[in-house]
């Protein structure tokens, strides 16, 4: 499974940087997506992870930060993201 390392600012440039490398690591394989550090995720990192966790196997996220998990939670996104931390 590839594993990509969201970043602490998950701003649009942040984003632009990621996009390349998920959409060439899409596969039957989901994604593995560190959130441990991040910070802070705007609009265009959450559509980039929306439209991944759509993808031909999905993305899984692993360590959810505190501030990740309140912002899918203040977005209504949180059927759109498995975590290591469901039960």
């Amino acid at each position: 499974m590839n594993t990509f390392e969201l970043p602490a600012i998950g701003d649009r440039s942040a984003a632009r940087a990621l996009y390349l490398d998920l959409r060439d690591a899409v596969g039957p394989q989901p994604l593995a997506i560190d959130a441990s550090k991040v910070e802070r995720l705007g609009q265009a990192m959450l559509q980039l992870l929306v439209s991944a966790s759509q993808s031909e196997a999905g993305i899984a996220i692993e360590a959810p930060s505190e501030a990740f998990l309140d912002t899918i939670r203040l977005a209504g996104l949180e059927q759109a993201f498995s975590t290591e931390n469901e039960q």
